[in-house]
């Protein structure tokens, strides 16, 4: 239940009364009482009560076992108090040592919490609920900060995300590895928790008679004014508790002039744990940048706090005006009252560009805001919004989630990222089998489509994706998430076989490719940007346009559409063939990054040349042999010129790395990937049960706190495992025919199971290794067929298949229904 707090709740906790918990809620696992957070912890029963008291034992620690996410909930049946409570959220345990927990997240509003630690002020028994959504954790502490005890007798989050049972999913791998088997769960466990229902992520704001009632968040900047400066907006505001915040000179997902104005803080409604140093009373805090407190890669400048001459009182209004010209000089007024007057550049702050305003809080505050007008410095008004309309809430960023989405990470980079998407698309059809999830997407991404084909490359939830084609100029960069984007299409489809969707998607997707095509280098025939995957005149992008461009044309034979899918081969053709003369270094045995760049090499170059096809079988094996100048610690370093000493290795390029050497039957490589990279992420010390963004070398989180623990891109083993040690790929779109290609040496297993759901059914099959006999069960649909294709290094004596012997060599042609094959090696 989630209404506007009232009476003692309202000035106390944001606290807001809930239903019973039901069983379907994320519960803590595991649990330790102490003074201080403890990562040694003990079974809760269910039922069980825990008793904090400040003056002993005022430190509950909650392990949830993996990621989930929700609204936290407490069920209280005995306060002493009043007492208030800290909780924090993380996905490593570690961040319950820190102030901050393992945030702040200010990269975008998100639909949840910007801050992963929050207070209440408990009053009297019952059950209560945080306003906010945690996107993503896996460990929860709560510490008693006052005088008095709390009997706690249920914690846990109403989930905003599915309950998936990760042992018995739509898709399915088990073998004999129990390694293997998390971390093929890895991956499922990530799209679990970063993917989610349409509607199922609330407004962050409530809007009300008395205007836009917000709660401590990144400030939402809305649509308009992206392209202005040198204006003044002005705004009203009624402080419910702490202080109320605002921004300027904001570009939407971009950093800015981040204001705080606090108020007299009077001990009634102030939590003990104020922070007075960052926001003390009657103040003005000024920081530029992401947030008011630097997180590692979010860089942020406090430019100060400046003492007010106002007191300023909570529960009253106040009309705040502020100006920026320039791009530095800023000013303040209160209700006509000039109280801040400076120059940013005297506090090293660069001159601030174009951008538009929002309207978000500090943590724990709430506060009131209406009647926001903006006007140039000649006077003219140029914007007026009471902000006691709903319409409000797409212009600000902060709607209801209309559509079934996933998030690049569960607990940050809450956008729609399209290159991303491209593990996390395959994920999805090797585990939870969630299209929906995909087609959602991709859906939502195409619907930023603009007219020259590019697409945003990460949209933002909680806009309306139509007005933000006007203001995302900085969101269709990095041109090679255009291939990606492709790519990422084009991999669902090709699993799911959707035809009816993919056909209601096809002209947008044709666009997009035809913005790419028009980016080809006529001289060189190579792709002439740059990007996230590698250079200009290129290996990688260039060879990932040449994948995209095949699989594009598998989707065209589907349609019917004979000539775009020729155009696609020909065109495949041609910047293949430029590759292979323009981009092979003999001497070195490798592709190269670039024209320009002809003795270095990257982990993408190769992976990309590989799965692309562009490499011969001779140039694939002389390029992974090149690898492993790579390699480090946990993994491959993405380029050959990356420092060694300070490289953290991207599960994202990696896994790219993983499903090449597979293809490329070289299993040495990904075993090595699988046994050191992805095993690093089934480490309990900083396990989240889902796969990372980045690894450090000393196998922790590469990015310390501030690392995506629950990020799909970097779920590549969920996939690659099915498809190709199991051996499940589809050989025509959806499955209708397939093949078996089972990887039955290299990795030491005995048995391998899996299972995919395909438009047909479940197409499954297990195989088992052991003397001298090599067995492999196929349960296919009916309407489909395929081939049991074994590896050509295996020397047969028989065969048979469902007892009868055949004489069909490596490739054995199966149809629809059960098939046991028996194979005697030699």
């Amino acid at each position: 239940m989630r209404a506007l707090a009232t009476g003692k709740l309202f000035l106390v906790g944001t606290l807001l009364a809930v239903c019973n918990a039901s069983t379907d809620n994320f519960l803590p696992q595991r649990y330790q009482l102490g003074t201080k957070p403890s990562i040694t912890t003990k079974p809760l029963q269910t039922g069980q009560s825990v008793t904090l008291d400040f003056d002993k034992n005022s430190v509950v620690t909650l392990d949830y076992g993996y990621e989930v996410a929700g609204f936290p909930y407490f069920q209280i049946s005995d306060v002493k108090g009043p007492v208030q409570i800290e909780v924090k959220y993380t996905e490593q345990f570690d961040g319950l040592n820190h102030v901050w927990a393992d945030g702040p997240y200010y990269f975008t509003n998100g639909l949840s919490n910007s801050f992963r630690v929050e207070t209440f002020n408990i009053t009297e028994p019952g059950k209560v609920e945080s306003y906010f959504i945690q996107g993503g954790q896996r460990w929860q502490s709560i510490k008693v900060l006052t005088k008095g005890h709390i009997t706690l007798t249920g914690v846990g989050f109403v989930p905003t995300i599915d309950r998936v049972d990760l042992d018995n999913l739509p898709s399915t791998f088990t073998c004999s590895n129990p390694t293997y088997n998390e971390i093929w769960k890895l991956g499922a466990n990530a799209v679990a928790a970063a993917c989610f229902d349409a509607n199922s992520q609330p407004s962050t704001w409530e809007v009300t008679e008395e205007g836009a009632y917000i709660r401590g968040q990144k400030p939402g900047p809305g649509v308009n004014g992206m392209d202005w400066t040198d204006y003044t907006m002005t705004f009203s505001s009624r402080i419910v508790r702490g202080g109320t915040g605002w921004s300027v000179s904001q570009p939407i997902s971009e950093s800015g002039l981040l204001l705080l104005l606090i108020s007299n803080l009077p001990d009634e409604t102030t939590f003990v744990n104020t922070n007075k140093t960052l926001t003390p009373p009657n103040s003005i805090v000024v920081a530029s940048g992401w947030g008011f407190v630097n997180q590692t890669t979010l860089d942020s400048q406090l430019v100060g706090s400046f003492p007010v001459s106002v007191d300023i009182k909570e529960g009253e209004w106040y009309k705040i005006s502020t100006t920026l010209l320039s791009g530095s000089q800023l000013s303040i007024d209160i209700d006509g009252t000039p109280v801040l007057n400076i120059s940013l550049a005297d506090y090293g702050v660069s001159a601030l560009s174009a951008g538009g305003w929002g309207f978000g809080p500090y943590q724990d505050q709430i506060a009131l805001v209406k009647d926001v007008t903006v006007h140039a410095s000649n006077g003219t008004l140029l914007y007026e919004n009471g902000m006691r309309s709903s319409s409000i809430l797409s212009e600000y960023g902060v709607r209801q989630n209309t559509e079934a989405l996933c998030m690049d990470g569960a607990k940050r980079d809450r956008l729609v990222w399209l290159g991303d998407f491209f593990h996390t698309s395959k994920v999805l059809t090797s585990s939870t089998s969630r299209w929906d999830y995909a087609q959602g997407t991709l859906n939502y991404l195409l619907d930023t489509q603009l007219p020259n084909g590019l697409v945003s490359i990460a949209p933002q939830m909680g806009y309306n994706t139509s007005s933000l084609k006007e203001v995302l100029y900085s969101y269709y960069g990095l041109n090679d998430y255009q291939i990606l984007g492709v790519l990422s299409f084009t991999g669902f489809f090709l699993r799911s076989g959707d035809l009816a969707w993919a056909k209601s998607v096809w002209p947008s997707i044709q666009r997009q490719i035809s913005w790419i095509l028009g980016e080809i280098d006529s001289n060189t025939q190579l792709v002439s940007f740059s990007g996230f995957l590698g250079d200009a005149n290129g290996t990688a992008i260039s060879a990932a346009l040449v994948q995209g461009l095949k699989e594009a044309a598998v989707v065209a034979d589907a349609l019917d559409d004979a000539k775009s899918a020729q155009t696609y081969r020909d065109t495949a053709t041609k910047i293949s063939k430029a590759i292979n003369e323009l981009l092979w270094n003999d001497e070195l045995g490798v592709y190269v990054r670039s024209t320009s760049s002809n003795t270095s090499y990257g982990v993408a170059d190769i992976a990309f040349a590989i799965s692309s096809g562009v490499a011969s079988e001779e140039r694939a094996a002389s390029s992974l042999a090149k690898v492993a100048e790579l390699k480090l610690t946990p993994g491959y370093k993405d380029v050959s010129t990356t420092d060694s000493s300070s490289a953290d290795i991207s599960p994202n390029t990696n896994g790219f790395l993983l499903a090449a050497a597979m293809e490329a039957n070289d299993t040495s490589i990904a075993k090595y990937l699988l046994d050191n990279l992805w095993t690093a992420m089934t480490n309990d010390k900083y396990s989240s049960g889902a796969s990372w963004e980045y690894v450090a070398q000393d196998l922790s989180p590469g990015l310390s706190l501030f690392t995506s623990q629950s990020h799909p891109w970097g779920g590549a083993p969920t996939y690659v495992l099915t498809e190709h040690v199991a051996g499940i790929r589809a050989v025509t779109p959806g499955h209708r025919s397939w093949i078996i290609q089972p990887a039955i040496s290299g990795f030491d297993l005995d048995w391998v199971a899996a299972s995919v759901k395909t438009q047909y059914g479940q197409l499954s099959v297990k195989w088992e290794l052991g003397n001298k006999m090599l067995t492999v069960d196929v349960t296919a649909p009916r309407g489909t067929s395929g081939i049991l294709s074994l590896p050509s290094s295996i020397q047969i004596k028989a065969i048979k298949v469902n007892g009868h012997k055949v004489t069909s060599g490596h490739n054995i042609s199966l149809q629809s229904g059960s098939s046991v094959v028996t194979i005697q090696l030699g």
